[in-house]
């Protein structure tokens, strides 16, 4: 009777797997907070009595969706619904303890083994090597940390157990993800330079590819265990500082080489390779699998964001309709694709908003061309995790200056509100007007604007050299 939904992957093929991870946070980030609610419902009401949503091809479901639960009590604050759907979060996150308990074993020397502490052998998605994927390690470490966030908030007697569980699975999956580090070749890029490599499972010495070369569906040569599921996802599910040095190698080699390798059908090697810019930047087998734009957004790295916002859509939008094919054309995907279109929706929104930590950042990563003179852009009415904010920037650059009015969040205050205005011509702010006072918490280098948080309206006037 309309108690639960059951989201649909696409509209010819795929029902309700619980891989399918954007259509519900992209609905939940822009509001639509009963549809998400009912659509997790629908999953929680699934979850068996130990805890385990579902095996095979989406076990990692079971993560997402304690991830999915804890981001959606955090837009919406809704604590009696927590409360009624914590008997799965617990059960869940002990699942999650009992697996990694597992594989806790010593070699004959009393030396922890290389996957020790991990969860035990799985896949995911079309492709069935089974191995110790720390894709799949780090997406059970989200759904445990955010399952011990979860319950912490009503006050779960064991809640100090399922932290030490946390912490102690952090640092196995970081040890193993050394130990494979250490044992692979590094990777050579495009200018003779050679980068620490990035493993994506425990034990194999080198790349999935390299060792089954044709596990996709005997497709050779495509990499889609070593980067739509490979060691990136690990740096927006909390496992990997994005701050590391080697994910700097992990980003070059991805734009030097796997962007623009064999692709599947659409997207030759060597067309990748002569238009490098345009067709540079995603991956070539399924472009919303793979995190890379949420690398660049977490070290506020703009243009690299924008060009892998923009050239991600292009390929996988579907120009009779505007939803999203599942690859990139009929010959290669499902039509009507809710993962691609809820992943397009998701970095619409971090480039419009974000939280980081407890600032807000508005505008972060809005391409400066959007803020060319008489320009506009506006969010009405936007969930965050302090309440509903709004702001809106015009464009005045024939005048010198770009303004801004914010309607700040009011249900609870983050420490900073930050606002990015970038001059379309690379200018930069030499002096800041708030509500009509001079205001000196400005960063030129970064354009952007530091504000104490209030419950009143701010006006905003960036003035320009």
């Amino acid at each position: 009777d309309g108690e639960r939904i059951e989201q649909w992957g696409a509209s010819t093929t795929y029902r309700a797997l619980n891989a399918l991870y954007y259509a519900i946070p992209s609905m939940d980030f822009l509001g639509f907070h009963d549809f998400a609610q009912r659509a997790l419902d629908y999953y929680v009401a699934r979850c068996a009595p130990d805890g385990l949503l579902s095996d095979g091809y989406t076990l990692a479901g079971l993560g997402w969706n304690l991830k999915m639960i804890w981001d959606h009590y955090l837009l919406t604050r809704d604590i009696e619904w927590l409360r009624k759907v914590s008997p799965q979060i617990e059960q869940s996150g002990w699942w999650i303890i009992r697996q990694k308990e597992k594989t806790k074993k010593l070699d004959p020397q009393g030396n922890k083994l290389p996957e020790y502490g991990l969860t035990p052998p799985g896949l995911t998605a079309d492709w069935s090597a089974y191995n110790y994927y720390f894709c799949l390690a780090a997406y059970f470490y989200d759904g445990l940390r955010s399952a011990s966030s979860a319950l912490g908030e009503i006050n779960y007697e064991d809640v100090g157990r399922l932290q030490e569980h946390v912490k102690d699975f952090h640092e196995e999956i970081l040890r193993a993800y050394k130990w494979a580090q250490s044992r692979m070749p590094v990777n050579q890029l495009q200018n003779g330079t050679w980068v620490v490599p990035y493993p994506s499972q425990v034990p194999l010495p080198r790349n999935v590819a390299s060792f089954f070369p044709a596990e996709d569906d005997n497709r050779p040569g495509l990499g889609c265990y070593d980067v739509e599921l490979g060691a990136m996802n690990m740096v927006p599910l909390g496992m990997l500082d994005p701050n590391r040095e080697d994910i700097r190698c992990m980003l070059d080699h991805l734009e030097d080489f796997w962007f623009l390798s064999e692709g599947w059908k659409d997207y030759p090697a060597a067309a990748s390779q002569n238009d490098w810019f345009n067709l540079g930047g995603f991956s070539k087998v399924q472009p919303n699998l793979c995190r890379v734009a949420e690398i660049y957004a977490a070290l506020d790295e703009i243009k690299p964001f924008v060009r892998s916002y923009f050239n991600f859509i292009t390929p996988q939008i579907n120009k009779q309709n505007l939803t999203f094919w599942e690859d990139f054309t009929p010959d290669s995907g499902a039509w009507g694709s809710t993962e691609g279109s809820g992943y397009f929706l998701l970095l619409t929104r971090i480039m419009l908003l974000m939280e980081r930590g407890e600032e807000l950042w508005l505008a972060p990563l809005v391409t400066d061309q959007w803020l060319n003179n008489g320009m506009e852009v506006a969010v009405q009415d936007a969930p965050t995790r302090f309440g509903t904010t709004s702001y809106r920037i015009n464009s005045f650059t024939d005048r010198g200056y770009i303004e801004a009015e914010i309607n700040p969040p009011t249900r609870s205050s983050p420490k900073e509100i930050v606002i990015r205005l970038r001059h379309p011509q690379g200018k930069r702010i030499r002096a800041v007007t708030v509500n009509g006072a001079q205001h000196t918490a400005f960063d030129a280098a970064r354009d952007i604007i530091r504000l104490e948080p209030a419950t009143e309206k701010f006006y905003v006037k960036a003035h320009y050299d």
